[in-house]
């Protein structure tokens, strides 16, 4: 993991963005850019003066929606620089879907005070999505097995030989869900439940989950498919999940 020093603006300092090196599922590295900041405080000048669009909907929210909008952006900008794919804005779909160059799969995520993007060109990988997730707490646990994992997913967790809380575990599959959603989601097309994707493993020793489809979301993402998702930690407390494909089986 390559970090980087502080940058000034104006009057306030940006990080610079790291590179967060994970395993590309087929032996290679997959370059995530992770910027670490703190959202307070923030400005809003630092949109006009990096040069990065600012949609009406987000000038008009509070400043930490702001600077997870401008750090999502930033590091998504430092993504498509390593293509060299310098300029341009990631604009916003009608889903709120980031909108790439042609030619560009990636994805951008942020939570906890970081801001993710990765960039790929799409003749390298098909889909890819990232998902960033705050550890809950045990407050939230039943509120998060209740909406993302199903009684099925919930006992493998318990049997799972683990050091790691039940809380870690199941924030883990919920941003594996959501880093699938991300990458599905430009062939699909609209949003699906939790519910759609299954949990058939956990392996802790290579941080990588399996999931079956058992929603018909596609042609290629049928029911039967199955796919693998990968996760880190960023910290102790914030994991980061990532999801892609260069065909289908």
């Amino acid at each position: 993991m390559k970090r980087a020093e502080m940058i000034m603006a104006g009057a306030q300092q940006l990080p610079l963005p790291f590179i967060h090196e994970a395993g590309d599922g087929d032996g290679g590295a997959l370059p995530i850019t992770v910027i670490h900041y703190q959202p307070y405080p923030f400005r809003a000048a630092a949109f006009h003066e990096h040069g990065i669009a600012l949609p009406a909907a987000i000038a008009h929210s509070v400043p930490k929606r702001q600077a997870e909008y401008f750090f999502g952006r930033l590091a998504a900008r430092a993504a498509l620089a390593r293509l060299d794919l310098a300029g341009g804005q990631i604009g916003t779909g009608p889903s709120r879907q980031p909108l790439w160059p042609a030619g560009v799969a990636g994805s951008i995520s942020h939570a906890g005070g970081y801001a993710a993007a990765v960039a790929l060109p799409a003749r390298h990988h098909e889909a890819i999505g990232i998902d960033i997730e705050a550890v809950v707490g045990a407050d939230m646990r039943e509120a998060l097995l209740n909406t993302a994992i199903g009684g099925p997913e919930l006992a493998l967790l318990l049997q799972l030989n683990s050091a790691n809380t039940l809380e870690f575990l199941a924030t883990v599959v919920f941003s594996a869900k959501e880093s699938f959603f991300k990458a599905a989601f430009p062939t699909v097309g609209y949003y699906f439940d939790f519910s759609a994707v299954t949990l058939t493993a956990f392996d802790q020793a290579r941080r990588t989950l399996a999931f079956r489809i058992d929603q018909a979301l596609s042609p290629r993402l049928h029911v039967g498919a199955r796919f693998c998702v990968y996760y880190d930690l960023l910290d102790a407390h914030t994991v980061i999940t990532h999801c892609g494909w260069r065909g289908w089986v």
